[in-house]
């Protein structure tokens, strides 16, 4: 139940933001249990403090730049 809610939300995410669902979202859904994880590791680390916001904003900047993404 949490993670068809969790998927219907990256869902809508990801179609808001550009036409096409990424690979890795794409991996996600068809593996509830990786989704789990990723989604928990993803919370904690943006709910801990212990990495500055600019700093994140840097490497989000970053990895999108190597991948060649758009925003």
């Amino acid at each position: 139940m949490i993670l068809d809610k969790l998927r219907a939300y990256g869902r809508v995410v990801v179609r808001v933001r550009s036409r096409r669902v990424p690979d890795l979202l794409r991996l996600l859904a068809k593996r509830p249990a990786i989704l789990v994880g990723v989604s928990a590791y993803e919370t904690a680390l943006l709910a801990s403090g212990q990495v500055e916001t600019r700093l994140k904003t840097l490497a989000q900047i970053k990895a999108a730049s190597l991948i060649g993404c758009p925003f």
